[in-house]
């Protein structure tokens, strides 16, 4: 979601507030684009047939090269019609079927849609907030659309850490937006995240606004960004030379 420019006076660095109409809606937009886990673990059933499949009509191709070879060379017969083939082929449905399953199980561990846990939030109807004093701040521009991708050096009010933050600044790449809905940064920030699924759902900017930004053009390809909304864990002075080469 854009960044808002919406007033609290909660002083608090952290805390657990009720989510809003806007919030409850942007969750409840996410939750219909991931799949229910009743279709996620059918798709992923389908998968392992698929898998199967093809593994053991791959493994039934190198079987075939394998015994015209041991014909040819060996005079040894292993085909499908040797007595061979009664040890081969069960083993090889055995072989096929672990890569299947295990293809499905590394699929389900690392794509994790994440619909139980929008759900959650959903019901549980809470927002961490999380503010941050904003120090200093770089602007890479994206020189084809124009988009603009800011880093903020963030500073907790309480433990002092110092942590580099990345937002996304999506309006900028339509040229007919009006400048007033852009990303205005300001001297502090709060984080507004569900808790569960760890999703941002706002970015809010109070405070004066930071006129002193660096300017970049944002050079690195798009493999080589940073996800949206995440913290970036390297040194703030090598930002130009990692985003702008």
């Amino acid at each position: 979601m854009n960044e808002t420019n919406n007033q609290s006076n909660n002083t608090n660095t952290e805390h657990l507030r009720e989510m809003n109409e806007i919030e409850h809606l942007y969750l409840a937009q996410v939750l219909g684009t991931l799949p229910a886990p009743k279709k996620r673990y059918l798709k992923a059933a389908l998968n392992t047939a698929v898998f199967w499949v093809f593994s053991l009509f791959g493994f039934c191709i190198l079987w075939f090269l394998s015994s015209l070879i041991l014909t040819t060379f060996a005079s040894i017969d292993i085909g499908i019609s040797s007595d061979y083939s009664t040890v081969i082929f069960p083993i090889a449905v055995v072989v096929a079927g672990l890569f299947a399953f295990n293809s499905t199980r590394k699929w389900l561990s690392t794509s994790e849609s994440g619909y139980t846990y929008v759900k959650a939030d959903l019901a549980a109807q809470k927002i961490q907030a999380e503010r941050y004093k904003v120090k200093s701040v770089k602007c890479f521009k994206e020189t084809k659309h124009g988009g603009l991708l800011y880093f903020l050096l963030l500073k907790h009010p309480v433990s002092k850490q110092k942590s580099i933050r990345v937002i996304y600044d999506y309006e900028s790449q339509n040229d007919k937006i009006d400048p007033k809905l852009l990303l205005q940064i300001k001297t502090v920030l709060t984080i507004c995240t569900a808790p569960n699924s760890k999703i941002v759902v706002d970015n809010v900017f109070e405070g004066d606004p930071v006129t002193k930004v660096e300017y970049f053009d944002l050079t690195a390809s798009p493999e080589q960004w940073p996800n949206p909304d995440s913290w970036e864990d390297i040194e703030w002075s090598s930002l130009q030379q990692i985003y702008s080469k």
